[in-house]
């Protein structure tokens, strides 16, 4: 399968991929899918830990201004967030924050989201007056394709483009292991409330 984004990342520096299969059709998970973001349904991610993370690890990096404040995930469909389409803005803090824009959406298929803004906030802030500052973007896929007439595969696909190389290069492993770790929570959390209201 090739990366939906490829237009968007040309020279990707880390590519994450996660799968988890899910009792249920293409159909009943994209309504979940869609209403993902910062106080929408938020990421389906269960664990104690997210919220400490919120309260203590982001602070030393992010600015008080762009600080989310935590709300814990959605357990049901909210009909309220169930009309995304292309160039929508999906937020991931406080308004003027990080955030994706929805950059392809196929139903029941494919939503692929696009973002720079999380660049600002991933080291201290006075590394940003230097030649250090980070800078870059990546695309996030949520892809779901069916199996049978019982499950779907839901894939998680993220690939970043980023500068300095070399000081991403020495943080790659870093990334790999935070990331992975919610992109693990964010498709368990989906499956547990997919099959729990099919």
């Amino acid at each position: 399968m090739e990366f939906p984004g490829k237009d968007f990342i040309r020279n990707p520096l880390l590519e994450l991929i996660y799968k988890i299969e899910i009792q249920a059709q293409p159909e009943d998970i994209w309504p979940w899918i869609i209403q993902v973001g910062y106080h929408r349904a938020g990421w389906y991610i269960d664990t104690w830990w997210d919220k400490y993370l919120q309260k203590y690890f982001w602070p030393l990096i992010v600015p008080k201004e762009a600080r989310g404040t935590y709300e814990p995930p959605a357990e049901e469909i909210l009909p309220e967030y169930q009309n995304f389409t292309e160039g929508d803005i999906v937020p991931d803090g406080p308004p003027g924050s990080a955030y994706y824009e929805i950059v392809k959406i196929e139903q029941n298929h494919l939503l692929l989201l696009y973002a720079t803004t999380h660049f600002n906030y991933m080291a201290p802030q006075f590394i940003y007056k230097t030649k250090y500052a980070p800078d870059g973007a990546f695309c996030w896929a949520f892809i779901i394709q069916r199996n049978d007439n019982y499950t779907s595969q839901l894939i998680s696909w993220w690939q970043a483009q980023a500068t300095p190389r070399k000081g991403f290069l020495i943080l790659k492993p870093f990334f790999a292991l935070a990331d992975g770790a919610h992109q693990k929570q964010i498709l368990r959390g989906l499956k547990k409330r997919v099959e729990k209201s099919s």
